[in-house]
């Protein structure tokens, strides 16, 4: 066996403990002292399984040792020998039945000469100068010798201490290794890992006309997969495994028995049977946020109605129970996602913060109190994971950065430096690694806008795709002669503004990109200019519709949304919120003064059709409403059930003889709807895929443009 104290061959590499280098042919670099006695425990166990365990007890001497230390000390050293040897992979990680933990490979060896450097250079000394102290004072020589290890000692131990507090700032982390995890027909999604790290489970869907079925694999052998349920009518998604493997919590959208079951589940087959509705939803719970507490209850989000927030329930299996433990503000979306930590004393909520942006918020699982954090977010895809010692949470930032957030001295920190490399960061109990999902910006929700001939004109209705830029288009305006504005979401999630225009599109590269720039976007054509508003961020801007160039016209604060010129383009009607209540607004075309327009206080949209006339949806409900300033009267025209964002002004359109609109009376039934002024009533126009709240109509009304989805594939991701 070599003596790993002194220099030793790690294949190619020469490796000098007692001067912290590594060494290949003329090239040398040094380590820190621990990663060395890191390397030279793995190598006194050559081709073994170390387990960490073993590393806190032999090479940190302590049992408190946090994973996330030893993490960054392999991380450390796994990249200190890449720098001199890329092409082997010293460290191998290990998982499985037979324990987890690290192997090194590689053949170790060392030389006479090697294994006697050490002792030649400790015993180059002035022998006659020691003889000659001794001969001198024999008794001060030993009292100082004692002197210098007791200081050596404490010099030494207090080095250690500084080491490992100043470890937890200094050490860079970067996860930047990206491996496909998945190779299904069309897209992953929602995945979820056991609490021992051993199962993945997650929902694929080759495409929309299809349902969502789960998937699991081992994680020792990922290139297997299994369908957990033998059933081809389900459509399963968004799961969460019991802390026993016994059981799994999913979401089944289901005609009339829609909600959450819970089925058996074998962890060895990876499968599942005998699965029940334990958890009734309603058709506005898209998508719920399960997290398993203990084995006999689980988190789960939900809302009553269509404009109620989501709240967070508790749910017991054995008493069929549900308590309500979260309370957001009624006038808000409520808690968007969640994610229990793994000594069970936090739950993370991520809650609606002022109109449209979220905060990351603790609560408490004893006592349900409620730590409101710094960590905010303007994004809707707001999923985290705590760290193995629960002390961390695992977040992308809003500039697409993998970043981490310290529970103990609220410190947030950036840990990638790969930007938009996923969403929904998923930590893999016991490894330096996140399970991810591909980036829908470049996939999932990649849309393009289609153009229906009108069927109430006489036209087929078949829809013709006229736009595709491989992007997220969220906002589009018509302006004038079939001719389109339109705003789409770069891969980076900054805001790009395009013109349509003779049957081509075109990037208007005028445009200020901004990066704190993002959705929810809005457009309003100021007809017969060249001008045009966009809101966003709460805020609005004049738009050059030739140009892209942007200019600000609503004052920083304001809290608006949903701007749309009047009928003669005078002045600009605004929905916003003030002091968290909703509020209506008028403006001048060039900017202030802004007056508040009491009478439509509760509107999300406003329309200006004629001097007296006004349309609107109500805040709080889908339902449009018609107001008429002369007589001070609100008369309800639509009631409607769904539209996928209440901040859009172009979720129905008005004309001289009706409305069109947007509604989704059930689940996957989107249509555009016509509202007869004469008849007072509402007829099917057209049935669409989506339910992206933009109609715009050509000038004769002949033609109907929307927004759409379209497939591409995607997976999941292995980010370590």
């Amino acid at each position: 066996m070599i003596d790993v104290q002194k220099t030793f061959q790690l294949s190619k590499l020469t490796v000098a403990p007692a001067t912290d280098t590594l060494s290949l042919e003329a090239e040398s670099i040094e380590i820190q002292s621990m990663a060395m006695k890191i390397l030279s425990y793995l190598a006194s166990h050559e081709s073994q399984l170390v387990t960490r365990d073993e590393l806190r007890m032999h090479v940190w001497n302590s049992e408190v040792t946090a994973d996330h230390t030893i993490n960054n000390h392999i991380y450390s050293l796994r990249r200190a020998l890449a720098k001199l040897d890329p092409d082997n992979k010293y460290i191998h990680t290990v998982t499985g039945t037979n324990g987890n933990g690290y192997r090194l490979n590689g053949q170790i060896s060392q030389t006479l000469e090697q294994a006697s450097i050490q002792d030649n250079n400790a015993n180059v000394t002035d022998s006659d100068s020691v003889q000659n102290v001794t001969a001198k004072a024999p008794h001060f020589s030993k009292l100082t010798h004692h002197r210098v290890m007791i200081i050596s000692a404490c010099v030494l131990v207090f080095s250690f201490i500084f080491y490992l507090v100043a470890l937890q700032f200094f050490i860079p982390i970067n996860y930047h290794q990206i491996t496909k995890l998945t190779a299904h027909e069309g897209r992953e999604q929602s995945p979820t890992l056991s609490e021992d790290g051993q199962v993945l489970i997650y929902a694929n869907r080759v495409n929309r006309d299809k349902k969502w079925q789960l998937y699991a694999s081992h994680m020792n052998n990922l290139a297997s997969s299994t369908k957990v349920l033998d059933d081809p009518l389900s459509n399963d998604n968004f799961v969460s495994i019991s802390p026993d493997k016994k059981y799994i919590a999913f979401i089944r959208y289901q005609a009339d028995s829609r909600g959450i079951y819970i089925a058996e589940f074998d962890s060895n087959s990876l499968t599942a049977k005998n699965a029940t509705r334990r958890i009734e939803l309603s058709v506005h719970n898209l998508s719920p946020s399960i997290n398993w507490l203990n084995n006999n209850e689980f988190f789960y989000n939900a809302k009553e109605t269509p404009t109620a927030p989501l709240r967070f329930y508790l749910y017991n299996i054995a008493l069929n129970t549900s308590e309500q433990i979260s309370s957001p503000a009624i006038n808000s979306f409520g808690d968007l996602t969640g994610a229990i930590s793994p000594d069970k004393k936090w739950l993370a909520l991520m809650r609606s913060d002022g109109a449209f942006g979220y905060r990351l918020n603790l609560l408490n699982t004893n006592t349900r109190d409620i730590e409101v954090t710094d960590v905010s977010s303007n994004e809707m895809r707001t999923g985290f994971s705590f760290s193995d010692d629960s002390q961390h949470l695992y977040f992308i930032n809003e500039q697409g950065f993998l970043s981490q957030f310290d529970l103990r001295n609220k410190q947030t920190e950036v840990i990638s430096d790969k930007q938009y490399i996923g969403y929904w960061p998923l930590k893999v109990p016991g490894k330096s690694q996140f399970i991810m999902q591909q980036d829908w910006g470049l996939s999932s929700l990649t849309t393009q806008i289609i153009k229906h001939h009108n069927p109430l004109k006489g036209g087929d209705g078949v829809a013709q795709v006229i736009v595709k830029n491989n992007m997220s288009i969220r906002a589009i305006e018509g302006i004038g002669n079939g001719d389109l504005i339109f705003a789409s979401i770069k891969a980076n999630y900054q805001v790009q503004l395009w013109q349509y225009k003779n049957g081509q599109a075109s990037i208007l590269s005028d445009f200020n990109e901004k990066p704190e720039y993002s959705a929810p976007l809005s457009l309003s054509w100021d007809q017969g200019s060249n001008r045009a508003l966009l809101s966003l961020n709460n805020t609005c801007r004049l738009i050059n519709i030739n140009t892209g160039k942007d200019t600000p016209l609503c004052a920083k604060g304001e809290n608006l949304f949903a701007g749309r010129f009047s009928f003669n383009n005078q002045s600009i009607y605004l929905a916003g919120l003030h002091h968290d209540k909703p509020i209506a607004v008028n403006m001048n075309h060039t900017g202030y003064p802004l007056t508040e327009f009491s009478p439509l206080n509760n509107a999300n949209t406003i329309m200006h059709i004629g001097e007296k006339d006004f349309y609107y949806s109500q805040n709080g409900s889908y339902d449009i409403y018609h107001y008429n300033r002369d007589l001070d009267k609100h008369t309800k025209l639509i009631s409607r059930t769904y539209v996928s964002s209440p901040h859009s002004i172009n979720d129905f359109v008005v004309t001289t003889n009706g409305i069109y609109f947007m509604d989704r009376v059930k689940i996957r039934k989107n249509a555009i709807y016509y509202y007869d002024f004469k008849t007072q009533t509402s007829q099917l126009v057209i049935y669409s895929k989506d339910n992206y709240p933009n109609i715009v109509l050509s000038d004769d009304e002949q033609y109907i443009y929307l927004i759409q989805s379209y497939d591409n594939d995607s997976s999941l991701l292995l980010i370590e």
